[in-house]
């Protein structure tokens, strides 16, 4: 991804957090906030006001009221057209991506979105990803609330009654290999391929991988390692979205391929972003939220250094992702017995995370 060259951009301001701590977030630990409206709007001025040296503006930019949990407040309706309101024409759209906890919990909500989907929908079809790790117990682990997996399950009905496609993602851990039968028996028990096709829609599946970083950095002991990937079972392969080659290399493998490439990691993202946490610290969409990615504070620092860090890369690990060799981070945090698989981008972000550890320490 090339650098931000100022034409569009999104600001996700984490006004309300995640009722979650999901074992497997990228984006880490974080604090629950609770920001007003009046606090949103004058972060959104701060944005649409800024200039840069040449008093040029950002050309087009959206707003979104969450960064982890989409619709996580009561007044989410009217933090919608809030978010619809201030943003650009056009640049606004619903991910793939709703509130489990309220699907669980608000008899209207899945209409509600259907209808916002409708006019919004990030790919024009009404979807909505919904997170496993096995069975109920698994499930319950991996999202660190008992009661989670069932809030799936009840999500995953109400969303086929509002003409919603429910998309299962099944993060494979080591603990969770033992319920993959039962899981996909669990698909056709509920019927799920049928019931999507009685909405024109398809049922899609598939098994994950999960990030070392952010929370998933200390659940990396629970990677898939080569030999695993046969422990899955064909009929959850068979109905799969994606063949489990998304679960890349085993980690040995991987060194050889790193230990001559000289270019740098080049961690990207398909969006340019900046979120904004409980405490108005903001960081770049394309790593975890840790300090060494960390762009300033909103109130303390303002937009205007925020923005020209974002725009010249100019923390500590957005400098080293630029401009440190791939071949020399897999030298220093390579482990060359590790039969752990790994896609070589997720490798890449366990070894940032492992070089922001050293930097935080004054190893750097």
């Amino acid at each position: 991804m090339k650098k931000w060259n100022m034409e569009e951009l999104g600001v996700a301001v984490d006004m309300a957090g995640c009722p979650n701590n999901c074992c497997h977030c990228w984006l880490g630990k974080q604090k629950n906030g609770n920001m007003s409206v009046c606090e949103f709007r004058n972060i959104a001025a701060q944005f649409k006001n800024w200039r840069d040296e040449n008093g040029k503006a950002i050309g087009q930019l959206s707003f979104s009221t969450w960064h982890r949990e989409p619709d996580f407040r009561d007044d989410y309706r009217e933090l919608w057209e809030l978010q619809k309101e201030l943003s650009s024409p056009g640049m606004l759209k619903r991910f793939e991506l709703l509130s489990i906890w309220r699907l669980a919990r608000d008899e209207s909500y899945a209409k509600w979105a259907a209808d916002a989907f409708r006019t919004h929908a990030e790919n024009g079809k009404p979807i909505c990803q919904i997170s496993f790790f096995g069975m109920e117990e698994m499930t319950d682990w991996g999202v660190d609330r008992k009661g989670a997996f069932k809030d799936s399950i009840l999500a995953t009905n109400r969303l086929l009654e509002a003409g919603i496609a429910p998309r299962w993602q099944l993060f494979a851990t080591k603990r969770g290999l033992g319920d993959f039968d039962a899981f996909t028996r669990l698909i056709y028990e509920f019927d799920l391929i049928k019931r999507c096709e009685a909405i024109g829609q398809k049922f899609d599946v598939f098994v994950n991988c999960f990030s070392p970083e952010g929370n998933g950095f200390y659940i990396d002991h629970e990677s898939l390692e080569e030999g695993d990937l046969s422990k899955i079972p064909q009929g959850l392969v068979d109905i799969c979205r994606d063949s489990v080659e998304n679960f890349g290399k085993p980690e040995y493998v991987l060194l050889e391929e790193m230990a001559n490439d000289n270019s740098p990691s080049n961690l990207s993202a398909n969006m340019y972003y900046i979120s904004i946490n409980a405490d108005y610290d903001a960081f770049p969409n394309i790593a975890e939220n840790t300090p060494w990615w960390c762009l300033g504070n909103l109130k303390r620092d303002g937009v205007d250094s925020i923005i020209k860090a974002y725009r010249d890369e100019t923390t500590p690990g957005m400098k080293v992702n630029r401009e440190m060799p791939v071949s020399e981070l897999a030298r220093r945090y390579g482990v060359k017995d590790s039969k752990k698989l790994y896609d070589r981008s997720d490798l890449a972000c366990r070894f940032m995370h492992q070089w922001g550890i050293d930097f935080m320490d004054g190893k750097h």
